[in-house]
């Protein structure tokens, strides 16, 4: 800013009106500038050039040295127009980068009409010059700055709200002639059908856009609560593709089919295989439709599952308080081997073979005969976690 008490200083307005005489001849060179050194700018038309962004460039000088030229105080100059401006950038496409450079230019390109204007005997009003406009550059950089990402954050929660009111609509779609009313809604070309693949990870969400620019054409994707939700054209394209793409932990896809009543039950099935696979202790992993198989068929019928589990498991959690039976019976359904559950445990075969029993006891089922360990595992699967 210009010091205080030396907004009429009459050197001061006469240099700044210099300037403001010299903006027709200013103007011009610094568009070439910005073509000439920003890609963006460069395809600019004439028109645009002048109307979009030179217009801006006038303002901002215009609004800065006017107030020097008319001994008034440049901290006060109105900036809004400046963040209007960069909320107009993004909508041209140009990216905040190559917006904020060209105000680097703008800046450097007026500081040399600056000091063209100043006549000898006040090279000593430079000092002051130079302040005030840096500290203008930077409370108008920020300003600009500040309404660019406020648009981009508008515009990314818009885009966001469309992509998943698309796949949204498209699942809840009941038969044909929804799925051409979503069609025409949005405008949007659709697969004849569809391989849905729900994803899952702290860093999905904020990845939904690099996932969708390495996903094959026609991709759709959408948020579904805190997980993403990817419909791929049925072309065959690897769903492990997506999960890297996404940073996903644990990723399930299911089985391609056409949209609408098809792909509404194939996504609600996913979802609670999703679930299953949580609770049963995955934490990560690709899987697709051939895979996961008991957590599928226990996300079919959940009401049975749930009931199985507080059957099975009910009376030996009860008296279970540290959890070392279940804990025990997990690892051992896992290996099949005394010895490898006790190496695993750190305790002795005996300990192990004592512990089987009582969850034999406790549960009427013995893990060591097949259709027993068979409810165990569904049971335990059922619970998820450690069982407890």
């Amino acid at each position: 800013m210009i010091p205080s008490g030396s907004e009429d200083d009459p050197v001061l307005r006469a240099i700044a009106q210099r300037v403001l005489d010299a903006v027709e001849d200013l103007l011009p060179q610094m568009g070439a500038t910005y073509q000439q050194e920003i890609e963006e700018y460069a395809r600019l038309t004439p028109e645009q050039l002048e109307r979009e962004v030179l217009r801006t460039s006038r303002r901002f000088i215009e609004e800065y040295f006017g107030r020097v030229s008319a001994g008034r105080d440049t901290t006060k100059v109105e900036l809004s127009g400046l963040a209007q401006a960069g909320r107009r950038r993004l909508e041209m496409g140009v990216s905040l980068d190559s917006a904020l450079h060209a105000f680097r230019l703008a800046g450097r390109e007026t500081w040399k009409a600056v000091v063209e204007a100043v006549e000898p005997g006040e090279e000593g009003a430079l000092a002051q010059l130079a302040a005030g406009w840096i500290d203008y550059m930077d409370r108008a950089s920020s300003s600009f700055a500040e309404g660019y990402l406020t648009a981009s954050h508008e515009h990314l929660r818009r885009l966001d709200a469309r992509r998943s009111a698309i796949v949204d609509a498209l699942v809840d779609a009941g038969d044909w002639g929804e799925v051409a009313a979503v069609s025409a809604r949005f405008s949007t070309q659709l697969a004849p059908r569809y391989r849905p693949v729900l994803l899952s990870g702290p860093d999905v969400l904020v990845r939904i856009d690099l996932l969708l620019q390495q996903a094959p054409t026609d991709t759709l994707a959408g948020r579904r609560g805190d997980r993403v939700l990817a419909l791929l054209p049925d072309d065959g394209s690897d769903p492990a593709h997506l999960a890297k793409s996404a940073q996903a932990r644990l990723t399930v896809s299911g089985r391609a089919v056409a949209p609408g009543p098809e792909l509404g039950a194939e996504v609600h099935h996913l979802e609670s295989v999703l679930s299953s696979a949580v609770r049963a202790g995955h934490d990560e992993g690709v899987f697709g439709p051939g895979e996961l198989l008991l957590e599928q068929l226990l996300a079919g019928s959940p009401r049975v599952a749930e009931d199985v589990a507080a059957r099975v498991l009910g009376p030996l959690i009860a008296q279970d308080a540290d959890g070392i039976f279940v804990d025990t019976l997990r690892t051992y359904l896992g290996c099949g081997s005394v010895p490898e559950t006790a190496e695993h445990e750190v305790v002795h075969p005996n300990t192990v073979a004592y512990r089987l029993r009582r969850v034999r006891d406790l549960t009427g089922l013995d893990p060591r005969t097949p259709t027993d360990a068979a409810l165990l595992v569904i049971a335990l699967t059922a619970r998820g976690g450690s069982g407890r």
